[in-house]
């Protein structure tokens, strides 16, 4: 038996949820044989599974954005002023499907119209929703009839996955064909080896596309001042100081997260959900009209899991901003991630609902 997944060009954090997702398929289905399909973050994903197939075609979702990681309208405008035309080409192009059973993305639109219009059941897990997202800019950059194909076709899809802290307003709008389900970690996270033992200890991170580096360098020229705790930072910003330890390029920084006192990064989905599974306090920072990324700050606040500070003032006051943080709203950050009761099988969750749809 065969599935293929379909892997949105946008971010890292998928590839993880999918990972977790087909792990526990193969598990349950150790006959299963999997295909993944992406472009943009090939390598990626190359390096994040294993005994798959892969095929390297663009997904057709991106989003441009500024030199500060905010969405750039007008480039966003130019790049959707086709995508109708472009969504029937990519649809034509791949339309062979006939030796899968399933399909499952995270969260390509045309992969569901696919898999619909030759019988196939597919699935989608997703945080957001790009129809979502782009809804929430403004001025809108994209038309009003893509937005409404993208609902159309997700509608399509057999079940949507959503885990915990998906916009509310996303679960009302695909309330017919969607359910809620644990957060999608790892199977297993293995502990990278830490030396340092009594310090305490930070994890700081960008994102995997890197757009926060500029500022992220800028705070990282302060580390050296802050001698009675250690951090651990990506090798590529080039930090040398008796406190820093450098995390290489190839490793996984995830790994990292069970042994840290604390993780400052961007709100990205998939690090929130790791840090939860490991009740690791976060320190969060803001980036100006994300919506994704303030959505999720605003339901990780509202849950009490962690803190947020503004790029800029993580850029040009980072000591005296992390020493306020600590202590002051950290313990009670601490606290709250210790007593969590949010579950974190949502790969086994949703492998065993897709199996069972599937297999009857």
């Amino acid at each position: 038996m065969k599935y293929k997944i379909y892997a949105s060009d946008e971010g890292f954090g998928h590839l993880v949820r999918q990972k977790a997702i087909n792990d526990q398929l193969c598990a349950l289905c150790p006959e299963l044989t999997t295909t993944l399909q992406t472009k943009n973050h090939l390598h990626a994903a190359k390096l994040i599974f294993d005994n798959v197939s892969f095929v390297e075609k663009f997904n057709n979702i991106s989003w441009a954005k500024t030199a500060s990681g905010t969405p750039d309208l007008e480039a966003i405008k130019r790049d959707y002023s086709d995508y109708l035309e472009r969504s029937e080409a990519h649809i034509l192009s791949d339309d062979n499907l006939s030796d899968q059973t399933f399909i499952v993305s995270d969260f390509v639109y045309e992969a569901f119209e696919i898999a619909s219009s030759q019988g196939l059941p597919a699935f989608g897990v997703a945080h957001h929703t790009w129809d979502w997202f782009f809804s929430k800019l403004y001025p809108l950059p994209v038309r009003t009839t893509v937005l409404r194909r993208f609902y159309q076709q997700a509608r399509s899809a057999q079940q949507l996955y959503f885990p915990p802290l998906s916009p509310p307003d996303i679960l009302n709008a695909y309330k017919d064909n969607c359910q809620e389900v644990p957060f999608i970690v790892r199977m297993r996270a293995d502990t990278a080896p830490i030396s340092t033992k009594r310090s305490f200890k930070i994890l700081i991170l960008d994102s995997g596309s890197r757009l926060l580096s500029v500022n992220i360098k800028q705070a990282l020229e302060q580390l050296h001042k802050l001698d009675d705790i250690h951090f651990f930072v990506p090798e590529y910003f080039g930090i040398q100081a008796d406190n820093v330890t450098l995390i290489g390029n190839n490793e996984v920084l995830m790994d990292y997260m069970p042994e840290m006192d604390l993780v400052i990064c961007r709100a990205g989905f998939n690090t929130i959900s790791e840090c939860i599974a490991h009740r690791t306090p976060l320190l969060l920072v803001s980036e100006a009209l994300n919506p994704e990324m303030e959505s999720n700050m605003l339901l990780m606040k509202q849950h009490g899991l962690a803190s947020f500070v503004s790029l800029n003032k993580l850029a040009e006051k980072f000591g005296p901003t992390l020493l306020d943080f600590l202590n002051g709203e950290y313990d009670l950050v601490k606290r709250h991630m210790a007593d969590h009761d949010f579950r974190t099988d949502g790969a086994k969750v949703v492998a065993e609902d897709i199996l069972n749809r599937v297999l009857g």
